[in-house]
């Protein structure tokens, strides 16, 4: 088995990244979801993507979920009322938050 580490400024950057593409392209839970962008930012399409890629989407999201206070993220994107401000904002918090632990 194979243990991959990925950097903490890794985790962040891809986070930053996520928030920089749904900022340019508008977020939309159902159409450009939050899981989708974090994908995209680390470089990782599922079934095709490296190891390296897919360990860094899942640290990204479980920095996202700590940031959340355990909430599933899905569920969180899709609160009602939940702006693009608010998931960019969580997301680009979660950066510090990765980089401050």
């Amino acid at each position: 088995m194979v243990t991959l580490s990925v950097t903490r400024s890794r985790i962040a950057a891809v986070l930053n990244g996520t928030a920089d593409l749904l900022e340019a392209e508008g977020w939309d839970p159902e159409r450009n979801s939050v899981i989708f962008a974090i994908d995209r930012a680390a470089g990782y399409v599922p079934g095709k993507g490296g190891s390296d890629a897919e360990q860094t989407t899942l640290d990204a999201w479980d920095a996202l979920v700590t940031h959340l206070d355990g909430q599933l993220v899905v569920l969180w994107e899709r609160t009602p009322g939940r702006t693009q401000l608010q998931v960019v904002t969580a997301l680009r918090r979660s950066a510090v938050e990765v980089m401050a632990s």
